[in-house]
């Protein structure tokens, strides 16, 4: 446990380490163009220069950041329709499905199956509307294609 937190110690420091020396690269290597920009040209067109390269490289940032922020909602949105589409959470759970069949055990089985029947083709009737909604806009459709 020990030698975990000792290595990512390390491993965050040193990545900061890293992180510090290329910004302070980077910082030269700005100044450096500048300077050689301000030497070939004049000062003005050296600054106006850098200033929209930096610009650009801030759009290329808000661009991308626009296009995750979308993506990601896109994926919230794909992934709350398959949470939506899956079953209950309670169909799944062992302990309500043994409270149900105690429940039906002690009512009786002959009593609870044309409750559990009618429940059914009430779940059916009410997820076949989608459907046939659904393929009736599909199927009409696709004779708009097919002419």
């Amino acid at each position: 446990m020990f030698d975990q937190i000792e290595t990512m110690a390390k491993t965050l420091i040193y990545g900061v380490i890293a992180a510090c020396a290329g910004v302070v690269a980077f910082l030269f290597a700005v100044i450096a163009a500048f300077l050689w920009a301000q030497q070939r040209y004049d000062t003005i067109v050296a600054a106006g220069v850098a200033a929209g390269i930096f610009l650009l490289v801030a759009v290329i940032a808000l661009i991308s950041l626009a296009v995750a922020k979308n993506r990601a909602a896109k994926r919230k949105a794909r992934e709350e329709a398959k949470a939506a589409a899956a079953a209950p959470s309670w169909l799944s759970d062992p302990a309500m499905l043994l409270a149900a069949f105690q429940v039906a055990r002690t009512i009786g089985f002959g009593k609870v199956i044309p409750l559990v029947v009618a429940g059914a083709a009430a779940f059916g009737l009410m997820s076949g509307k989608k459907r046939d909604s659904k393929s009736r806009h599909s199927s009409a459709e696709d004779k708009q294609r097919a002419a």
